[in-house]
């Protein structure tokens, strides 16, 4: 007896797909630079820039009195460092055919998607900031530089290592740089977490400092503290690909102090979400044909001292070999 089959012959068009109604979440980055700067909200009326000022370290000397003599008057330094605000902002229009008919609540789709987008786009401008002002630089291992030429350029074996981190610390301890919260900050890629799970000195001391459980770094995977030094992921992270020595692509890692570097913004102006629906258009939109789904923001960020800041480039045991 011929038996029917679904999927199969005549009832093909009765073999049909689930669709789960909830949209899958999209990838996001960790999102770590402006959480170390110094943050300066500009208030309402007060422009669109901001400016930092900073009494210099006084000179100290042996400041032996004579008697009944004044001594000569010290000289006192202030600095000053500026920075303006930029805005920025991206959206997109979603017919009303397609707001109306599809079958996945678009709009909220984009508004999901938006917000991750807002994120990444301020942390990279911060990034930037602090990558460009960064002037107090370290090369991993026995590199001299970085550049896509020289004998000396970052590549294969050029790690960041205990003995880098050790060095970066003495270079911001050695100008009295103050730890943020009791910790320095350092903010690497995945990529170099690898590298540093490998690091002898770094496992033993959580294996023998670090107290035992679940909490552990070796149980979560994820880097805790070690020697006074915060370890912060981000994908962030500059990541220059085939900049080094044959072609190895090339990290900036940063090791951050208090107030290395600011961030400002409109304290009237926060980055906000912003949805115009069908027929909110006016003229430009005569047949409420489109809504619009966007972001707006405003951000600037500076070093404050570049002294306040070590960027150390080095590769990983990821890149192209040397």
């Amino acid at each position: 007896m011929a038996m029917e089959l679904i999927g199969q012959a005549g009832m093909t068009s009765e073999l049909k797909q689930t669709y789960e109604r909830t949209l899958l979440s999209a990838l996001e980055k960790n999102l770590v630079f402006a959480k170390y700067g110094l943050n300066t909200p500009i208030p309402a009326k007060g422009g669109i820039s901001v400016e930092w000022r900073r009494f210099e370290k006084i000179a100290v000397g042996t400041h032996i009195l004579t008697e009944g003599t004044p001594p000569t008057e010290t000289q006192a330094t202030i600095s000053s460092i500026s920075a303006t605000v930029s805005q920025y902002g991206a959206f997109s229009k979603v017919s009303d055919l397609l707001e109306l008919q599809s079958f996945d609540p678009v709009i909220d789709g984009f508004s999901k998607a938006y917000g991750p987008h807002m994120g990444e786009v301020l942390d990279v401008v911060v990034r930037d900031q602090i990558s460009a002002g960064a002037t107090t630089v370290q090369y991993a291992g026995a590199a001299t530089q970085v550049g896509t030429s020289g004998a000396g350029s970052v590549g294969s074996g050029n790690y960041l290592d205990s003995a880098e981190l050790l060095e970066a610390k003495r270079t911001l301890t050695r100008v009295d740089v103050r730890p943020i919260n009791g910790r320095f900050i350092c903010l690497i890629h995945p990529d170099i977490t690898k590298d540093l799970y490998q690091d002898s000195d770094i496992i033993a001391a959580f294996k023998d400092a670090a107290e035992r459980g679940p909490g552990n770094p070796l149980s979560t995977g994820v880097l805790g503290d070690w020697m006074g030094i915060r370890f912060v992921e981000s994908t962030n992270v500059r990541l220059r690909t085939s900049y080094g020595m044959s072609g190895a692509d090339v990290y900036e890692c940063y090791l951050v102090g208090e107030e290395a570097y600011g961030v400002t913004d409109l304290s009237t102006e926060q980055a906000k979400l912003i949805v115009k629906p069908r027929g909110s258009g006016g003229t430009s939109d005569p047949l409420n044909q489109f809504s619009t789904v966007g972001w707006k923001a405003a951000i600037a960020a500076k070093v404050l001292d570049a002294k306040r800041l070590v960027k150390i480039y080095c590769a990983s045991s990821r890149t192209p070999s040397a």
